[in-house]
């Protein structure tokens, strides 16, 4: 694995990037009459999975992205929903969509040591959704255990995952794996690619699984993608 930082940083960077929204694209929706949030959910099993969310108290989407888990949670009922992302741009675009969308959702620029300063037991919803296997492994537990800490003793938490890529697989793909599991694309980490069993493990010091189940995003002919539903032991 190259260096953590380096990695971390790259990974904002692409992120901020990418989500990024160009201004003719925000004139577009801004003129459409029917923007909803499904237009920003990538499956509509996710959008099943979080909407459990909208009874909770508090929620926290970490790593928001366009800020699709947030707006679900909110549309679905929670009144007090807050967004973050370590990109001024991702959350731009976050503020962006919800004026679109009419929903009171907080958005915040964070960076990577926030969630080690938040406050012990506040969250009784959490959605992290393609977060945990696009960073290192080490930030990815770091991420985990103050998730157990940050969440009330009866949250509602919602992890989607990418697919799981074997060793085996890659090779007859032809695909790199650095250190048989990272895999990088113009020097970008883009998976870090652990089995269904290896991610239990690593939840199961703080959490117990109580739902797994696979989806697939919009053209995909396989459900290879993960969300774990958890509780805290």
């Amino acid at each position: 694995m190259k260096d953590i930082k380096k990695v971390n940083s790259d990974l904002v960077e692409f992120w901020n990037e990418a989500i990024k929204l160009p201004e003719d694209y925000k004139e577009q929706v801004k003129n459409s009459s029917d923007n909803s949030v499904m237009d920003l959910v990538p499956a509509q099993k996710l959008f099943d999975a979080v909407k459990e969310l909208g009874s909770c108290k508090k929620v926290l989407d970490y790593g928001c992205g366009s800020g699709w888990g947030a707006f679900v949670a909110a549309s679905s009922g929670c009144d007090d929903v807050l967004a973050v992302d370590l990109g001024q741009d991702i959350i731009d675009s976050l503020r962006f969509y919800a004026e679109v969308l009419k929903l009171d959702v907080k958005g915040e620029v964070i960076d990577e040591n926030w969630i080690k300063s938040a406050p012990s037991m506040t969250y009784d919803g959490l959605v992290c959704s393609n977060v945990l296997d696009v960073v290192p492994l080490e930030t990815a537990e770091m991420i985990i255990k103050e998730m157990a800490r940050i969440t009330t003793s009866n949250a509602k938490i919602v992890i989607g995952l990418n697919f799981y890529i074997s060793e085996e697989m890659a090779s007859k793909r032809k695909i790199e794996l650095v250190d048989g599991m990272y895999l990088f694309v113009n020097n970008v980490l883009r998976l870090s690619s652990l089995s269904d069993d290896e991610w239990k493990n690593i939840f199961a010091p703080y959490f117990d699984v109580v739902k797994l189940d696979h989806f697939a995003w919009e053209g995909e002919p396989v459900e290879s993608r993960r969300i774990f539903v958890l509780k805290k032991k």
